[in-house]
């Protein structure tokens, strides 16, 4: 299983690392990245590499969008949905033809993003990319793998009805593969949601039973636990949302006020990222704390007295590129073995946890209460490839 980078803000963190081996390849983010700057990166970045076209929505420039040829803005001003009608072909050429000038190990069919989709959705996106985006490939005897973009939103997994119309409608398609994205409304830091994960693991394990490669895009510590679907890649991301999409990153909005995150630091060991005020209070109160927390080449700087913890610092995000890749790449090849190997770990962590608050209380964001739904979820899925 491979592990991409999910690039935005500070993408050269991201680079620094895959060029240390850390991590298959690349997503890359055009709101964060310009379009000539892109094409102007070396070509060992984007061979293993993908775009995400992230036409979400088709008339917001935020960032470097508007510097992309197939920008909808670039080929009519007040680009709106009529304009597909008429202009699809073209946006499909341009888009594809960019695609190929980097040289990316896949074409991604772009999606949109709607709060509430309509009822034509999928009839809607097949009009206006994906048809015409196929028809193009064919035409000019392209020979890359094919994906297409794809949101699921939390009731396309939790209602039998629109789960069986979304997998039968990409399934229908003429595509290799998916790049998957789940939304989900998740509160805390991590997904608790029973429901949603189950169902966001027999959605991607009947992709597979379909013969098609499924990309998870913008995932957090649950792509551990995707990973007993057998994906075909999971991402690893350094800020927030680009471990959990929001259709906000992609607003073209007036910066206000922001509160700055604390810092957080992963452990593979308790399958979770811990608010680095409780690891000030585990070294004062546990001996042997940093026992918790993997050893990289960043770690040592961190665990010195005084290291100044700053969710803006490169070394808790390239500390957890380097050991979440490690520790998807250590995972077992066969599902089977995965399963019960990801229950082992997450008894262990469990045991850990219990551990640590004998002396250290932990908030929900920074201890394991996930993991018992977690280990619930993995059960009911082992149920039922068994039936």
């Amino acid at each position: 299983m491979k592990v991409y980078h999910q690039t935005g803000f500070r993408l050269n963190w991201n680079i620094d690392c895959f060029q240390q081996n850390v991590g298959d390849g690349l997503i890359f983010s055009p709101i964060n990245i310009d379009a000539d700057k892109l094409i102007q990166l070396d070509n060992s970045l984007k061979e293993t590499s993908f775009l995400d076209p992230q036409l979400y929505l088709l008339n917001e420039a935020k960032g470097t969008l508007d510097t992309y040829p197939y920008f909808p803005g670039n080929i009519k001003p007040d680009y709106s949905t009529p304009d597909l009608d008429n202009s699809n072909q073209i946006l499909a050429q341009l888009c594809i033809d960019y695609q190929l000038k980097n040289n990316f190990e896949y074409i991604v069919i772009p999606t949109r993003y709607y709060a509430d989709n309509p009822t034509t959705y999928f009839l809607q996106t097949g009009d206006y990319f994906v048809s015409p985006f196929i028809d193009f490939i064919r035409t000019q005897g392209i020979k890359k793998k094919i994906l297409q973009s794809v949101i699921v939103k939390t009731i396309m997994l939790t209602d039998e009805e629109k789960r069986n119309e979304t997998l039968n409608w990409i399934t229908g398609q003429q595509i290799n593969g998916v790049y998957l994205i789940f939304e989900d409304n998740a509160t805390g830091k991590q997904i608790k949601d029973f429901e949603f994960l189950l169902n966001a693991l027999k959605f991607i394990h009947i992709l597979k039973m379909n013969g098609m490669e499924v990309h998870l895009g913008y995932n957090n510590t649950e792509a551990i636990l995707y990973s007993i679907a057998m994906p075909d890649s999971v991402s690893i991301g350094s800020y927030e949302n680009l471990r959990s999409f929001g259709i906000k990153r992609f607003r073209d909005l007036e910066n206000g006020p922001m509160r700055a995150p604390r810092a957080r630091l992963y452990s593979s060991l308790l399958l979770q990222w811990i608010d680095y005020q409780y690891i000030d209070a585990m070294s004062k109160l546990i001996d042997n704390y940093e026992n918790y927390f993997d050893d990289s080449e960043y770690k040592p700087l961190m665990f010195k007295p005084d290291y100044n913890w700053q969710f803006m610092k490169p070394e808790p995000y390239k500390h957890y590129f380097c050991v979440f890749n490690n520790q998807i790449k250590a995972l077992p090849q066969t599902q089977l073995e995965r399963i019960e190997s990801l229950k082992t770990n997450i008894r262990q962590s469990m045991n850990l946890f219990r551990k640590i608050e004998e002396t250290v209380l932990l908030d929900d964001d920074s201890n394991g209460s996930h993991l018992p739904n977690w280990f619930n979820v993995i059960n009911a899925f082992q149920k039922e490839l068994s039936l």
